[in-house]
């Protein structure tokens, strides 16, 4: 597959692992400019201080938090920063521990409609605590995601970024370009959702 140039992108991919599973989360900006190496590790501290402060917080004790990379996805092969966590990387949340395909989402909205313009960020190694059934989380629980996620969009604009939702596909057809859409706003219902490629399976 031929690699899709995104001007000024940069992903960020979270790396945690739950009882030897990967649980794999994705995030793009804008950053406005050509990235390298500074910009790169900039990136990384933003979202090192958002991880400990509200995504940690709401992670269960299983999961760890074990590498934040962060890459240039301007060019082919570009540089790329890494963080690899050895301490203050594991879930603070105590108890049961939801199933592992289990997954709280966080939909991410741009100004404009379509699925190449909204994002979905899908939040696995909770608690079991979380849950007020057993197709649903308590009311207070999407609260509390998405205030984590309204501090991810404030802290990437102070820092001078803009948090995306990136298309690189159009009705199954390559797009000659990534395209990144700003996101405005965001939404948590109370549904869980699921990942099967997180369970042991």
């Amino acid at each position: 597959m031929a690699f899709i140039p995104t001007t000024n992108g940069v992903s960020v991919v979270f790396e945690g692992i739950q009882n030897g599973i990967p649980i794999v989360n994705k995030f793009h900006l804008n950053v406005g400019t050509s990235p390298d190496v500074t910009l790169l590790e900039d990136v990384l501290d933003v979202f090192q201080t958002w991880m400990a402060a509200y995504w940690l917080q709401l992670a269960h004790t299983s999961y760890t938090l074990a590498r934040i990379v962060a890459k240039d996805i301007s060019v082919a092969d570009g540089e790329e920063a890494a963080l690899n966590l050895t301490s203050g990387n594991v879930g603070l949340n105590t108890g049961l521990a939801m199933a592992a395909n289990a997954a709280v989402v966080l939909s991410w909205r741009t100004i404009k409609t379509g699925r190449s313009f909204r994002g979905r960020t899908y939040m696995g190694g909770m608690p079991n605590s979380f849950l007020a059934d057993a197709q649903n989380i308590n009311s207070s629980v999407a609260v509390d995601i998405a205030e984590a996620g309204q501090a991810l969009l404030d802290a990437i604009t102070a820092a001078g970024y803009t948090l995306c939702v990136l298309s690189k596909y159009a009705l199954k057809v390559a797009r000659i370009a990534g395209l990144l859409t700003e996101i405005i706003g965001l939404v948590v219902d109370t549904k869980v959702d699921s990942q099967r490629r997180r369970t042991a399976n």
